[in-house]
């Protein structure tokens, strides 16, 4: 295997794949990078044997081969080098590497250990814009499930209709739910469940990627392409709950209101919350939202925010945590509000449509 690339590319390849190296438990070989050396151009893959990550890097390949190298050290190293031409050569058990000045060694294995990272033989496909796509993410990760206790919780839930595209994320406690538009229309609605940690790290290479981002659904994985970058992962067994059946059809109270006064004055209730509770407790009446908490050996705090409520007075309690979040990953200054009572969830809103954010309410 002898090759040249600019460290420019090697780098942004190396910064899509390093980070699934090292996550594969006790296995030598997961800790590796494969280079693949071959028609044309330089792929470097990695996998944790749950996510496999594929990037093609532009160069000059004089010799074909395949070797893998630590993803961690190789990343690294390469990262320090001046944005040059790199050169690599296999030598035995060592990749060569050549770069303005500099000569380095470092030891590798056989690509005959590495495991192989399946293709996806899909069911259906469908692409969307990828600044787009990170968005929406965005909006969503933050409310599924960290833990496995419930599997069919602890990833997204992405599904396919029509042209819509929708982003699902819930813990039980919380809920978000991204809609977007399709480049292409589906024939036939799909719907599968993703890992978490696959869809951070898809969220996590998606940044200041330009183009579109094409997803592609089999019986039991998902890959996700864009740029010169793929992403396969396993899905999720199980069944997603028929989460609108808690989304309220109708709604007493609606709420308009400016976000910046309500975030500063959650946080200051939040400073007056019992010891291991996170109760701050909402009173919506006409022209305002009363914010408060008390702790018996803090004191009192309440304070007034300013808010157009149309319908029934209701006095409600959230987590305020959940309430922080989702004003977070609303977009714009203002936010909509619907409540059902003290006892229903309440569903928060951007002024526009697309975004759903809903919070049960603690009972007390």
């Amino acid at each position: 295997m002898k090759l040249s690339c600019t460290q420019e590319n090697l780098t942004a390849g190396l910064e899509a794949v390093a980070p699934v190296a090292g996550r594969g438990g006790s296995l030598p070989i997961l800790q590796n990078i494969l280079l693949e050396a071959q028609a044309g151009s330089l792929r470097l893959k990695a996998t944790n044997l749950e996510i496999g990550v594929t990037a093609e890097v532009r160069g000059k390949i004089e010799q074909e081969g395949t070797f893998t190298v630590n993803g961690r050290l190789f990343a690294e190293y390469v990262r320090l080098l001046p944005a040059d031409k790199v050169d690599m050569e296999l030598s035995g058990d060592h990749l060569e590497i050549r770069g303005a000045g500099q000569q380095t060694k470092i030891h590798g294995l056989s690509a005959e250990e590495f495991p192989v990272i399946p293709e996806v033989a899909g069911r259906a496909t469908f692409k969307i814009d990828a600044h787009l796509a990170r968005a929406a993410l965005s909006q969503v990760l933050f409310s599924v499930a960290t833990t496995d206790t419930r599997p069919e919780i602890s990833g997204a839930l992405v599904k396919a209709s029509g042209q819509s595209l929708t982003f699902v994320g819930t813990d039980s406690y919380r809920l978000a739910e991204r809609s977007l538009e399709l480049k292409t229309e589906i024939t036939a609605p799909v719907q599968a469940i993703v890992p978490l940690r696959t869809m951070q790290e898809l969220t996590r290479m998606l940044s200041g990627a330009e183009g579109e981002l094409e997803i592609t659904l089999s019986d039991n994985q998902v890959l996700f392409s864009f740029s010169d970058i793929e992403l396969v992962s396993r899905l999720i067994v199980g069944n997603f709950p028929d989460y609108t059946q808690i989304i309220p059809q109708n709604s007493k109270t609606t709420v308009t209101l400016d976000k910046e006064p309500l975030v500063r004055a959650i946080k200051s209730a939040s400073l007056f919350c019992r010891s291991g509770l996170n109760h701050v407790t909402f009173q919506f009446s006409q022209d305002r939202i009363l914010v408060s908490a008390s702790a018996s050996n803090l004191g009192e705090n309440i304070i007034e925010v300013p808010a157009k409520v149309e319908g029934a007075d209701t006095d409600i309690v959230f987590d305020y945590r959940f309430v922080l979040d989702g004003l977070s990953a609303i977009d714009g200054s203002e936010a909509g509000l619907k409540l059902s009572g003290g006892t229903s969830p309440g569903v928060f809103t951007p002024i526009e449509d697309g975004y759903l954010y809903l919070v049960m309410p603690i009972r007390q």
